[in-house]
C-alpha cells in the first residue's frame, strides 16, 4: 500500500503544460491534497533549499515533509530536522580554482553554517551575465551573495549555475576531475550541484522512510532530471516525467505526463 510519494519541484510538480517551473496544476494539486486527506504524505526533494518546504505546503494547503538540496537536509511534516549534512569551504575553494582553471563561465554558490549565503562570481559571468539560450527562468535572475574569500568552515551543497553551451562540457570536466569524491549531477539545463559521494536525493529518502517508519515498498518517487536518478535507484516505483532525457527515462520504471498520473499508478501497483 502505497503510504508516500515523493516528488521532484522544478519540471515535475512545479510544471503546467509544457512551461517549467509555473507553479502546480489543478490536477497535480487535486491528486496530492486528496491522497493526504485519506491518510497519505508527501514530500519533496528538491535542488532547493529548505523554505521550498514552505512554499509548496502553502500552494498545497496541506503539510509535506522536505528531502532539500539534494539530500543534505531533511524535514518532517511539522518542519522539524531529521538530519543534516555538509561539505567543507575548502571544497568550495577548490571548486572556484576549478572553474578558473578551464575557464567556464558560471557562478558557484552554496549556504554557510551560518545560514549565510555565499558565492564565486560577479556581473561579468553567468547569470548575471545571461547568454544566448538562457533558460526563460534566469531571465530575472541576480545571484545576491556575500564572497566566500576562501573562508574556513562548513556548507552546504554547492551548486554551479554556468551558461547552457558550457553544461555539458563542465559536467564532463568535473565527472573526470571528481569522480569517486563528488556526486555531481544535473538539476537544470544550466545548473550542476556537487554533493559528497553518498549524499543525494535517495539517501535523504532512506533518511525519510527510517524516521516514518516506512518501507520501501511503501514510497513511489517520480522525478526528471539527473538529480534525480539517485531516487530511482532506491525506490522500485519510480516514476519519470515524460519530457526528461531518454536515458533518464529509461533509468525509472514507467514514463508519465504529471506527477497526478505517477500518484494514480503508484497506488495501483500491486507488489
Amino acid at each position: 500500500m502505497l503510504k508516500l510519494l515523493v516528488t521532484d519541484l522544478d519540471g515535475t510538480l512545479l510544471k503546467i503544460g509544457n512551461e517549467l517551473s509555473a507553479g502546480i496544476s489543478d490536477e497535480n494539486r487535486e491528486a496530492l491534497t486528496g491522497f493526504v486527506r485519506e491518510g497519505g504524505h508527501v514530500a519533496i526533494a528538491s535542488s532547493r533549499g529548505p523554505d521550498a518546504q514552505t512554499m509548496i505546503s502553502g500552494l498545497l494547503g496541506v503539510p509535506v515533509a522536505a528531502i532539500g538540496m539534494n539530500g543534505f537536509i531533511v524535514l518532517d511534516e511539522a518542519g522539524e530536522k531529521i538530519s543534516e549534512h555538509w561539505m567543507d569551504f575548502a571544497d568550495f575553494a577548490e571548486l572556484v580554482e576549478f572553474i578558473q582553471k578551464h575557464q567556464i563561465n558560471g557562478s558557484l554558490i552554496t549556504r554557510g553554517d551560518d545560514n549565510g549565503a555565499y558565492g564565486y562570481g560577479g556581473e561579468e559571468t553567468y547569470p548575471q551575465r545571461l547568454t544566448p539560450g538562457s533558460p526563460v527562468i534566469r531571465q530575472n535572475w541576480r545571484l545576491e551573495f556575500a564572497d566566500f574569500a576562501y573562508r574556513s568552515g562548513r556548507c552546504s551543497k554547492i551548486s554551479l549555475f554556468v551558461e547552457p553551451g558550457q553544461h555539458s562540457e563542465a559536467s564532463r570536466l568535473l565527472h573526470a576531475q571528481f569522480d569517486g569524491r563528488f556526486e555531481i549531477a544535473a538539476s537544470d539545463v544550466d545548473m550542476l550541484d556537487v554533493s559528497p559521494v553518498g549524499i543525494n536525493k535517495g539517501s535523504g529518502i532512506l533518511e525519510l522512510a527510517q524516521a516514518l517508519g516506512l518501507d520501501k515498498d511503501e514510497i513511489a518517487v517520480v522525478g526528471d532530471n539527473e538529480n534525480d536518478l539517485s531516487m530511482f535507484r532506491v525506490i522500485p516505483a519510480s516514476y519519470c516525467i515524460d519530457h526528461a532525457a531518454p536515458a533518464i527515462q529509461a533509468a525509472a520504471s514507467r514514463s508519465v505526463a504529471t506527477v497526478a498520473q505517477a500518484l494514480a499508478l503508484a497506488r495501483e501497483r500491486k507488489g
